[in-house]
């Protein structure tokens, strides 16, 4: 055989497992859940949220001009999965334990301003059965 078969054969041997590759690709199994954006994280455990997953939360509205949020956490931390800290003191809270944050829902009642845990911040717990 001369080189330009084995030049020949080789290019058509290459050409051949490329089109197998491209036909039975191997693909990095991936979860849902992984190609879902990250919409926000807890606030108590650090847990990325992604759609469908969502804080809990009581609130209380005081006026027009206050909403008072008592943050219990997402259903990673809820569920004991997650390392509960207060985002502020980064006190350990226990799973009955809250941490409170105030928004100003005429300006935009998403945007929250996170105070504390009891311990750190006791004046926004004063006269609510919230804990």
């Amino acid at each position: 055989m001369t080189d330009e078969i084995l030049i020949l054969l080789a290019l058509m041997g290459g050409a051949f497992a490329f089109l197998i590759w491209m036909l039975f690709s191997v693909k990095v199994g991936s979860s849902a859940r992984e190609k879902e954006p990250i919409r926000g994280y807890c606030p108590i455990c650090g847990h990325d949220l992604r759609k469908g997953e969502q804080m809990r939360s009581n609130q209380l509205q005081i006026g027009k001009t206050e909403l008072r949020s008592f943050i219990k956490g997402c259903p990673f931390c809820l569920g004991g999965k997650g390392k509960r800290l207060c985002p502020v003191c980064k006190k350990k809270l226990s799973l009955s334990e809250s941490a409170v944050a105030f928004s100003n829902p005429v300006e935009d009642k998403n945007r929250l301003s996170i105070r504390g845990c009891k311990k750190c911040y006791p004046q926004a717990y004063e006269g609510t059965s919230y804990d």
